[in-house]
Formats: structure tokens, C-alpha cells, sequence
């Protein structure tokens, strides 16, 4: 007669102990022997309530008192984010090993994380919603006179960079860093010499600029003028944008 034991089913007797050659019940035995005893793992289904969602078909099916620690992939429904599948009143990622009776598996969802943008001088910014996955896609920078965008950061002090690669799993609020944007002035001489003093960079706080002239042996420098033949002599503080100068000269008439 079997002894019930936990999570196995008894499938019968056997002569020899690695249980390939199994006892006869009708059989008559012609000498003593020993009997061993043979038993399978039952297997247990899994069910998933997945409340409206989709569940990743590489979701385990069946488990036994056996199976190791089993990985759980997140179920997916639409406009909520998946927090984890509750069992037994705890909420898991993982079905423990040596499980040895049927399972039921929930899954928990909340409301997608909204994420506030501090822009640190820059122009509001609305508030955005993760989708079900905890990203943000692609975000419009904003916009700061005189600076240009540098990214998005955890903290205030810049000490760590939020990725849009990166999920986000809870409401936050984020930091924009700036650098200042800096100007470049490029000079087309027209085979003159531009002084030494003149800048190749500025910014939208520079003081205003008063640029010093060309030379050109043998003319007369006329102005520095911009590519659509405007005079521009003088870069005016809170300017922007990238500027080439052009050399204008006038040969000097001889006495």
C-alpha cells in the first residue's frame, strides 16, 4: 500500500532501485525481495486574470513541487501601467519553486506616472503621462533665450540624467540643464587682414561688440557687412545666432 506525499503521484512498485522493471500485481514472487517505490511530480496549471490586458505567451502554463523559481513576464493593457501579478495576496514577479498546487495569478495594474517638467527659467512646459511601458517617447526640448537645452535630470543639482530609454514607474518631477549658447563670427576678408582683437564667439549676454576694422594693402576698408550686404559693424548685446562677416574694401585713389 502508497503513502500519500505531497505534490507526487505514486505510479507503482518496482524490483530494482533505479525503477525500470516494474512489479507484476498479479504476479507470484519466488524469493524475497525489495520493493521500491516510484512516484512523478504533478504538474498544476497557472491561470492568469489578466482583467481586459494581454498576457506574454512566455508565461509559464504549468508548474510542479519540483520547478525552480519561475520568471513572469507583465501582462499589457492599454492607458494603465502593469505593477505585478498577485498571489496570495503579495504582489510577485517571480512563481516560487516547489509550488505543488494549482495557481491562480492577477494581474495589478495603476494609473500611468505623471511626470512635471521644471525648466529652471526655461518656457512652461506641460505635464505628460508615461505610456503603459513607463517612457516618455520623444520629448520637444524647451526653449530658454540665449541657452540651449542640455537635457533632462532626477534632481535639481544635475548629479543624475534621465535617459528616454529609461521607464519611469512613479509620478516625478524633472529638471532641465542649460548651457549657454555661444556664437560663432566667421570673417571673409576678400585677401584683407582682420585684427587679432576682433572676437570668433559671443553669446547672447555679451557686451556689445564694437569690431575693429580690416586692412588690405593698397584699399581702403569700406565696413563688415553680413550675407545680405547689411551693414554690421557693431554685434549689440542680447544678439544671437551664428554670424559671417563680410570685408568690404575700395581701392584708394592715387594723388
Amino acid at each position: 500500500m502508497s503513502e500519500k506525499r505531497e505534490g507526487y503521484q505514486f505510479v507503482g512498485w518496482y524490483i530494482d532501485k533505479e525503477c525500470t522493471k516494474r512489479l507484476n500485481p498479479g504476479g507470484v514472487l519466488p524469493h524475497s525481495v525489495t520493493l521500491y517505490d516510484k512516484w512523478i511530480p504533478i504538474w498544476y496549471p497557472i491561470e492568469y486574470d489578466v482583467d481586459g490586458g494581454v498576457m506574454s505567451r512566455r508565461n509559464p502554463r504549468y508548474t510542479c513541487i519540483e520547478s525552480e523559481e519561475l520568471l513572469l513576464y507583465p501582462a499589457f493593457k492599454k492607458g494603465v501601467m502593469f505593477v505585478g501579478w498577485q498571489f496570495n495576496g503579495e504582489i510577485i514577479t517571480s512563481l516560487p519553486a516547489g509550488i505543488h498546487e494549482p495557481v491562480i495569478l492577477t494581474a495589478i495594474y495603476k494609473e500611468c506616472p505623471v511626470i512635471h517638467f521644471e525648466t529652471c527659467g526655461g518656457a512652461n512646459y506641460m505635464d505628460v503621462c508615461t505610456d503603459e511601458h513607463g517612457l516618455l517617447g520623444d520629448l520637444k526640448p524647451p526653449v530658454r533665450v540665449g541657452y540651449t537645452f542640455d537635457g533632462w535630470f532626477w534632481d535639481c543639482d544635475y548629479r543624475w540624467r534621465y535617459n528616454l530609454d529609461e521607464p519611469i514607474h512613479e509620478s516625478c518631477t524633472l529638471y532641465a540643464h542649460w548651457q549657454v549658447s555661444q556664437y560663432k563670427i566667421t570673417y571673409d576678408l576678400n585677401g584683407g587682414l582682420s585684427s587679432r582683437r576682433n572676437p570668433k564667439s559671443y553669446t547672447y549676454f555679451s557686451d556689445t561688440i564694437h569690431l575693429l576694422p580690416a586692412t588690405k594693402p593698397g584699399y581702403e576698408f569700406v565696413g563688415w557687412f553680413d550675407e545680405r550686404g547689411n551693414e554690421l559693424n557693431v554685434i549689440r548685446e542680447h544678439s544671437m545666432g551664428n554670424k559671417h562677416l563680410i570685408a568690404q574694401f575700395r581701392k584708394r585713389e592715387l594723388n
